[in-house]
């Protein structure tokens, strides 16, 4: 996703200068704009200069694990009536994380020269998403900040176990793909090339899926290099251009489409978007920018322009159901759901049982996908070791017909 250098003013007056992470442009001027601040100075990262520190640094960055045990121990310590500065000095000493400390050290210096917490924690976007400054603004602004980080909690608990279980899912053929590769590699890499030699010997013609192997082999032995290069930069091209706004839609387009995995992603992101939307509402967040800082979350540009379409049409003065029917993105259930809440007045609950039929649509997506893999990979590891065999033992076979005669 881009990133944005900004130069902004902060309700005080006061110049604050940062980074932001956002899809574009206009979404990064807005959420800085529901941050508090008065944009004066918004231009896009392009082609900076690469710099190891910057590069370490983007390997350490904060786990989700990490920030969940912040938050709650910063409930605790807000709920215990700890005084905000205090707990978060405590916190900072506790935290074996550098960068994590570096930037709570940064966060405290800003709260003892005046700042809020949700303006300290919103110059740090590689550490605080925009939900998480948001629901701290809205839990400062209420009184309820110990409501809102349990609010939080919940959610980035919710999305790590959807994590988890995915990460289970696909174990799996991670661990049989990575066997095939080990055992390709030590065939083409010690056992033909002697069989090679052996059989040269006797002028005996080899078996085409030994002939297969020698000449990967052989290609390997010559152009190495060039493989290797490949095989790493390629990945990181891909990665480079999944980044961009373009890479990011075209990805969201094919994926969808994906046998068994495509349904699965499509109720992951209406299950985050659900339940997102849902906890800032209950924080006392607008639905208007509910519905903006939820957008870029979905991780999926249809649902994102569908979102945004949603803010336009309510924006207009339509009801949420009509504009939700208009997208034709949603599912009729859904859309009936939210026409219910909306008209009894109980549209956040509404959302978490949208929600809870989706975690258990995800849950059954994830089983099915699990039995259909499985057969699956048995069979391809089935060819694959035919394929081998038949390259190791046919030569063999042969040699001994060639004593015979």
């Amino acid at each position: 996703m881009p990133i944005f250098n900004y130069r902004v003013r902060d309700r005080k007056g006061n110049p604050v200068e940062g980074r932001i992470e956002a899809p574009t442009l206009q979404v990064a001027g807005d959420q800085l704009h529901h941050l508090g601040y008065l944009p004066i100075e918004l231009e896009e990262v392009k082609g900076e200069a690469f710099h190891l520190s910057d590069f370490w640094n983007r390997l350490k960055k904060i786990k989700l694990e990490e920030l969940i045990v912040f938050s709650q121990q910063l409930s605790t310590l807000y709920k215990a009536g700890l005084p905000l500065l205090t707990g978060l000095e405590s916190l900072k000493e506790q935290t074996e994380n550098p960068l994590f400390k570096k930037i709570l050290t940064e966060v405290c210096r800003d709260i003892q020269e005046g700042s809020s917490l949700y303006m300290a924690l919103s110059k740090h976007p590689q550490a605080f998403s925009t939900i998480y400054v948001n629901m701290i603004r809205a839990g400062e602004t209420s009184g309820r900040l110990g409501e809102s980080l349990d609010r939080f909690i919940t959610l980035a608990e919710r999305e790590l176990k959807t994590r988890q279980r995915i990460k289970e899912a696909t174990r799996y053929p991670k661990i049989v793909v990575l066997s095939l590769l080990i055992a390709f590699g030590v065939l083409i890499t010690f056992v033909i090339p002697r069989f090679a030699g052996i059989f040269a010997q006797f002028k005996t013609p080899l078996p085409l899926p030994t002939r297969i192997l020698i000449q990967i082999n052989t290609l390997f032995q010559q152009y190495w290099y060039l493989i290797l290069l490949f095989l790493l930069g390629i990945p990181f091209l891909i990665r480079h251009y999944l980044r961009t706004t373009q890479g990011r839609a075209l990805w969201h387009r094919i994926r969808i489409r994906i046998p068994l995995f495509g349904s699965l992603f499509r109720k992951i992101a209406l299950s985050k978007f659900a339940y997102t939307f849902v906890m800032l509402y209950k924080s006392g967040i607008p639905i208007l920018q509910s519905l903006e800082i939820t957008s870029p979350t979905v991780e999926d540009t249809l649902l994102e322009a569908s979102i945004g379409f949603i803010q336009k049409k309510v924006r207009e003065g339509k009801s949420f159901t009509e504009a939700l029917r208009e997208t034709k993105r949603f599912p009729p259930l859904v859309i009936q759901m939210i026409s219910v809440g909306e008209s009894s007045g109980t549209l956040d609950e509404m959302f978490l049982r949208i929600t809870e039929y989706y975690d258990i649509e995800i849950e059954n997506s994830i089983k099915r996908l699990s039995t259909y893999i499985e057969p699956a990979l048995t069979l391809v590891l089935g060819v694959a070791v035919l394929f081998l065999a038949l390259a190791v033992f046919l030569p063999w076979w042969n040699l001994a017909s060639l004593f015979r005669g």
